[in-house]
């Protein structure tokens, strides 16, 4: 005996039924999903219109992908524009700060890194617009005494003549260093000592180099003389330094 394919009018729920089923309530049948009552047989589901239903349930399917593609499609894509937004942000910001500690450091460092070839160009280029100083370039290892002396002053009386020989061994001009004096007794103890800038021991020398310009050109030697107090007659030993 064949069975009865049958849609819930409410629901759409189908059922098949057996003849059997069919006759012991004259019809009448419950759906088991909404528990609507209804007659089987004014409710029949031939092939055809089981066909027709599945048709029917494609646009709807369609639509469903539609609105699900439109819920979460726009909140992907703004994600997805987002994250970039912020990296780039998040690179700017880095980029700045980089640039920010690098122009500190260029100032209060400038003095180091002007020693420095590569550093040097872009410093003076830095240094004409914030106003740091780009110092010569300087190598006090490179500067050796040749000759060094000190005798009593004919013209002062209680005065001293210091004159000592500067080599410049450096592949490149330098200032004049500051010079150190040191006097000691017979026992070697300090008895007194003295540092004299560029500015001051050639001012008082012979060679009376203007201080602006002052440099010892590379492979040259600078002849300097200049005067100081003596420190009396317990000073009977005295040595000599170069500083930067």
């Amino acid at each position: 005996m064949s069975q009865l394919t049958t849609g819930c009018p409410n629901c759409a729920t189908h059922f098949r039924l057996t003849p059997g089923q069919l006759e012991a309530a004259g019809g009448l049948v419950r759906c088991g999903n909404c528990m609507t009552v209804f007659k089987a047989r004014d409710h029949k589901v031939t092939a055809q219109s089981k066909h027709s239903e599945k048709s029917q349930a494609m646009p709807k399917l369609q639509v469903m992908t539609e609105l699900l593609h439109r819920e979460f499609g726009p909140q992907q894509a703004a994600i997805t524009v987002k994250k970039p937004s912020r990296i780039f942000l998040k690179l700017v910001v880095i980029l700045v700060g980089a640039v920010f500690l690098a122009a500190q450091y260029s100032y209060f460092f400038s003095r180091e890194l002007s020693q420095t070839e590569a550093y040097r160009k872009p410093l003076i280029q830095f240094c004409k617009y914030s106003g740091c100083k780009v110092e010569s370039f300087r190598d006090i290892n490179k500067l050796a005494v040749r000759q060094f002396a000190i005798h009593s002053d004919s013209n002062q009386p209680g005065a001293l003549t210091v004159e000592l020989t500067i080599e410049n061994l450096a592949p490149f001009d330098q200032p004049y260093p500051k010079i150190a004096l040191q006097f000691s007794d017979m026992e070697n103890q300090l008895v007194a000592e003295r540092i004299f800038s560029a500015e001051q021991y050639l001012q008082d020398g012979t060679e009376k180099l203007a201080v602006e310009s002052i440099s010892i050109p590379k492979g040259k030697q600078r002849r300097v003389n200049f005067s100081l107090v003596d420190p009396g007659t317990t000073a009977i030993n005295y040595s000599v330094e170069l500083k930067e």
